[in-house]
């Protein structure tokens, strides 16, 4: 799942859906870890469990980023240079 400027854009639709299943592969553990280690004993440290969900949350907002930028087009003119020298060099 490497990007290279030669790759094409079928290539790089696919390396996409492969990062999403991966992301969502680790977010569905991180939910379970989440709820494996909530402490029994009410108002026990939840430290763990915070992590957990945490870092679940984190992974479901960049797989929901990388769809919502895919909606958007953004990934369409991946050809194009990112920018352009200006007067300066």
């Amino acid at each position: 799942m490497v990007w290279t400027p030669e790759s094409s854009k079928e290539q790089r639709s696919d390396h996409r859906k492969k990062w999403i299943e991966l992301l969502r592969a680790g977010w569905m553990f991180h939910q379970q870890c989440a709820k494996d280690s909530e402490p029994e004993i009410i108002g026990a440290d939840r430290g763990e469990a915070i992590f957990h969900q945490a870092v679940s949350v984190g992974i479901m907002d960049a797989m929901s980023l990388i769809q919502e930028l895919e909606v958007l087009g953004y990934f369409e003119d991946e050809d194009e240079p990112l920018s352009t020298p200006g007067m300066a060099g």
